[in-house]
């Protein structure tokens, strides 16, 4: 049986297989009792092994080489018989505790993660037997985090009761008692069993319990947690301190879904903004922290850790409904007011006056729910601005025309962070490539970039996204090839985003024409309304490749050809279009088809040199006025009479 040596590891597998495998980690001169006991109980059997000298295979050892150190062999899985006809191992044929050995081996957060720090004499050899992504390979992680001290957490509870009270919608109080009853939390459960049971430890969070236990957040489980989940940090925006995280996808698994978020869409979020002339910003302090949990729930919210672990008692960060439960509660305290982005609180007005009127009513319900807030930045609290920063964006309503660009600082962190340099040079790990990808559709979304220009940018994240989630093991320190193309489209973007130009908010006036565009499955047609009548229209046949298309392409090419052929006028454009997909993509700048991004960036090219706003509208395809000419019917002498619909709109034309 060959294997694989190295200073320090040793491993032998037999190739892909869907069988479990005997994978057996050896570290020499290493005393059992540096392993953490967690560990020891949950991946498998440490099994001390006499001294060889002779070289001789001994039956159970695994291997046949010479071994003069005491060496202590974990050993997971497979048939392979322990001494008199024993198993070596402690985990046998559990594919679930294998596959986590195989995690923790191949560690989304780094390298080999064994241990929280890779000893000297190891090496840094990825350990699995799940074949890589094609074309990929796996690159040593990181751990920045690792020393960082938790920021400083509030030990104020809001008074979640009173803050019901203010609900006159009743948002909140849909969701309260997942924080406050028992019985409704148990009833969330997808199975309807909620004892629980899973136990994952973290690692190298004993560090930051008396800081738990002192602040409040959380306190030792005095018996066996119904979820005891791995508990990580993540560094915060200043760099020296860092959050606390719970991995609870063992409890999101077995909840179902939380409700919605009740979050505004971002160019909702800015559009907003700009109708108003002043501002009050602030933020709630440790917000997540400041919603105390019912004693009977928080056995729910378990912290694996060596020796004992813990319970929060407070909103678990990274729960799947805490930012729904934290979202609503922002909505109450703003509500009639401003908005709220989860923990961000904006207070609006037309005028000054307004403007601190608004201000006193949101200090008395924050005083009433007891929620603790502080200014962003050096900004003294409740002080009103015109010109400020939220949620990455830079506002100045102080201008004539109401405007907004990226924050200058994110911005620049962007453009010159290292993921962006890894990524341009074609070769960076998927974690690298996340980031910087997610950064790229915030900035399209806050400049008003289509995201339809960076059509191979999309279609490379959609693939890499397809095949992280259809891999068995986390490949987030894998490195992956970014296509040229690619490469090329963000590289115009972080030009883009390096200018960091202003967008002048506000709506443009309406050119007066409707443009209606249709497709059949061998032509198109393309008419424009103005006054009443039929003032212009073009029609055609599909050729070439376009005849073999689908359906949502076509009317994706019928519509860019009446937008480049028909509309001139300046302003908001109203465009009429019977397929759902193409006003979707329209609407929101981008498709999830290569082939339609490119279509679509063309007329949105076209459109925005002559300062056209395209507004699509769906209407059924029994009132597509341009339908007729897609079937056959030749275009008539402009201007023209408008055709009768064939029908009138009904629920039944959306199926």
């Amino acid at each position: 049986m060959a294997g694989t040596w190295t200073r320090a590891w040793w491993r032998w597998t037999g190739g892909p297989t869907t069988r479990p495998v005997k994978r057996v980690v050896r570290v020499d001169g290493r005393s059992r009792a540096d392993e953490p006991d967690d560990e020891r109980q949950a991946f498998g059997r440490w099994v001390r092994k006499r001294p060889r000298v002779d070289g001789g295979k001994r039956r159970g050892d695994g291997c046949g080489r010479r071994s003069l150190s005491p060496t202590w062999v974990l050993a997971v899985g497979g048939p392979q018989s322990a001494g008199r006809g024993g198993r070596v191992g402690g985990v046998g044929r559990d594919a679930s505790r294998l596959a986590g050995l195989q995690r923790r081996l191949q560690g989304i957060a780094g390298g080999l993660a064994v241990y929280d720090e890779a000893p000297d004499n190891v090496s840094s050899s990825t350990y699995s037997s799940t074949p890589s992504l094609p074309g990929c390979r796996v690159a040593p992680g990181r751990r920045a985090d690792a020393g960082l001290p938790l920021a400083r957490v509030t030990s104020n509870r809001i008074d979640v009761e009173a803050l019901a009270a203010m609900d006159g919608v009743g948002r909140f109080r849909e969701v309260l008692p997942m924080l406050m009853d028992p019985v409704a939390f148990a009833e969330a459960f997808v199975s309807g069993d909620a004892a629980g049971g899973c136990r994952v430890p973290s690692r190298g969070m004993e560090r930051h319990r008396a800081t738990l236990r002192s602040c409040g957040v959380a306190s030792d489980a005095r018996s066996r947690p119904a979820f005891a989940m791995k508990a990580f940090t993540t560094p915060k925006k200043d760099g020296r301190t860092a959050r606390l995280v719970l991995d609870a996808r063992p409890l999101n698994d077995a909840m179902r879904r939380p409700p919605s978020m009740d979050l505004p869409r971002l160019r909702d979020f800015i559009a907003e903004v700009e109708r108003h002339r002043f501002a009050m910003q602030c933020d709630g302090v440790s917000y997540f922290y400041q919603f105390p949990v019912d004693a009977s729930i928080s056995r729910y919210f378990g912290i694996g850790m060596k020796g004992c672990d813990m319970l929060l008692n407070v909103l678990c960060m990274g729960w799947s409904w805490a930012p729904c439960i934290a979202q609503r509660a922002s909505n109450v305290l703003v509500r009639d007011l401003g908005l709220a982005w989860v923990d961000n609180f904006l207070v609006l007005g037309g005028t000054l006056d307004e403007a601190e009127r608004n201000v006193a009513v949101f200090r008395k319900r924050a005083q009433a729910a007891r929620v603790e807030v502080r200014a962003e930045g050096d900004d003294a609290l409740w002080q009103v601005r015109s010109r400020f920063v939220c949620v990455g964006v830079e506002f100045d309503l102080a201008a004539e025309t109401q405007r907004h660009r990226l924050d200058p600082a994110w911005a620049e962190r962007w453009v010159d962070g290292s993921g962006m340099t890894a990524v341009l040079s074609g070769r960076a790990t998927a974690r690298q490539f996340a980031e910087v990808f997610g950064g790229a559709v915030w900035a399209t979304d806050i400049l008003a970039v289509p995201r339809c220009h960076f059509a191979a940018l999309l279609s490379f994240a959609g693939r890499l996204g397809g095949r992280m989630v259809g891999a068995a093991a986390p490949v987030w320190d894998e490195v992956v090839d970014v296509p040229p193309s690619a490469r090329r489209e963000l590289g115009a973007l972080r030009k883009i985003v390096r200018e960091n130009p202003w967008v002048v908010g506000g709506v443009p006036e309406d050119t007066g024409s409707v443009l209606w565009t249709d497709a059949s499955s061998r032509a198109w047609a393309a008419l424009l309304e103005a006054e009443g009548r039929f003032v212009d229209g073009r029609q055609g046949v599909f050729a070439g490749p376009d005849a073999d298309a689908h359906i949502n392409l076509k009317e994706m090419l019928a519509f860019a050809e009446g937008v480049v052929r028909l509309c001139w006028a300046p302003g908001a454009q109203r465009c009429r279009i019977d397929n759902a997909a193409v006003v979707g993509a329209v609407a929101k700048g981008s498709s999830s088809s290569y082939a339609a991004n490119r279509v679509l960036s063309r007329s949105l090219r076209v459109a925005g040199r002559r300062g056209i706003v395209l507004r699509p509208d769906w209407v059924p395809s029994g009132g597509q006025l341009a339908d007729p000419y897609t079937r056959g019917t030749s275009l008539p002498r402009f201007p023209a009479q408008l055709p009768l619909p064939r029908s009138r709109a009904t629920p039944f034309d959306l199926f």
